[in-house]
């Protein structure tokens, strides 16, 4: 509607009514207070936690997105159970804790493939958590250019995980593993979608 106005005459002056604007006038006027009316949401939050180094995460809110960023040689693996909706991801950087001090290994039990993965899988058998219907995502394992020649921590890596999950009786979903690009694992909780981003390669939905 193009600007419109009407005159009163007769005052000693005009009386000039702009009636776009009065029509915006109230229509703000009404938009507010639908907006005070509105009724409050309980739309839960999404929620996004880290799973640093060495560290596993377990999670049972459907709205939370557990994520191990940046992963180099190390290895991250995401775990979900498909019955009770409980995941958890762990972000191990060495492949055996017998190469250390014992001391520092259970300090620090998920900084090694063979404690974390037993540390995790206790924590989530006592919360009635099942093997046989997980969903395993491993991702990781990247050969880092600056390490010393012939000295392939990424492999040895690939080889614990690999060698311990078949001596569980557990076969990963799905593996993305290797070559020189370092990786970001994340597990959505709702959904139970492991995404693996992979630098200059874009990423996949698992």
């Amino acid at each position: 509607m193009g600007m419109q106005v009407f005159k009163f005459l007769g005052l000693s002056t005009d009386i000039e009514y702009k009636v776009s604007n009065l029509f915006v006038d109230i229509k703000n006027g009404f938009m507010e207070v639908q907006m005070q009316n509105a009724p409050l949401t309980a739309s839960p939050l999404s929620v996004m936690t880290a799973v640093n180094f060495s560290e596993s995460k377990i999670s049972s809110n459907p709205s939370e997105t557990l994520v191990a960023f940046s992963i180099g040689s190390g290895i991250g693996v995401s775990m979900y159970d498909t019955v009770t909706g409980v995941g958890a991801v762990l972000n191990f950087i060495l492949p055996d804790s017998a190469a250390i001090v014992p001391e520092r290994a259970a300090h620090l039990p998920c900084m090694f493939a063979d404690t974390g993965m037993q540390t995790l899988l206790d924590a989530l058998h006592s919360i009635g958590v099942k093997t046989e219907t997980m969903k395993i995502v491993i991702a990781g394992g990247a050969y880092i250019l600056d390490q010393p020649s012939g000295f392939n921590m990424g492999l040895k890596n690939h080889q614990a995980i690999t060698s311990i999950l078949s001596r569980k009786n557990l076969v990963a979903y799905h593996e993305d593993i290797g070559g020189s690009a370092r990786r970001t694992l994340s597990l959505d909780i709702g959904t139970g979608c492991s995404t693996i981003q992979t630098v200059g390669k874009g990423e996949a939905n698992i």
